[in-house]
């Protein structure tokens, strides 16, 4: 392979790099909650997730239950590669409310790194697990998380 080949494969594998981060790097609000079958929406929860340049940060308050209210705040790292997403946890912290008082716990929701397929599908883009039914789904609307069934739903507020 000649030098000028090698470099166009290089920055073909960028630009397509590059475009998938176009198309999921921004901030994100929380629009639905799915749990135990049920769809919980603002006020009763809110939050955000930001991705960009590499760092995942977000923040989420359940308020929906009256006897069990949790806020979840954590930040990491994500690498985007041809073909493949991956990300981790450096931080995160759990408050939940409940009658008997507020507890703190910073055990991080999985340890090590997830690793995701990278695919462009005509309803966007998919992250599915290398190891796992975790998948995460961006449209030019929002990004959608399930694991075996949909789990959260956001909306892109921002490029």
């Amino acid at each position: 392979m000649s030098l000028a080949s090698f470099l166009g494969v290089v920055q073909a594998q960028e630009a397509t790099v590059e475009a998938i981060k176009a198309r999921i790097e921004g901030v994100y609000d929380l629009q639905e909650w799915h749990r135990n079958g049920e769809v919980v929406r603002p006020p009763l929860v809110d939050g955000r997730t930001v991705l960009l340049n590499g760092q995942i940060i977000y923040i989420s308050h359940d308020r929906g239950q009256e006897t069990n209210k949790r806020s979840i705040a954590g930040f990491g790292t994500y690498v985007l590669e041809p073909g493949k997403f991956s990300y981790s946890y450096e931080s995160q912290s759990w408050i939940t409310e409940t009658p008997s008082g507020v507890t703190l716990s910073e055990k991080l929701l999985f340890e090590g790194v997830r690793t995701f397929t990278v695919t462009i599908e005509n309803d966007g883009v998919h992250f599915r697990a290398t190891n796992g039914p975790q998948e995460f789904r961006f449209t030019p609307e929002g990004m959608s998380y399930s694991d075996d069934k949909i789990l959260r739903v956001l909306r892109r507020v921002t490029e």
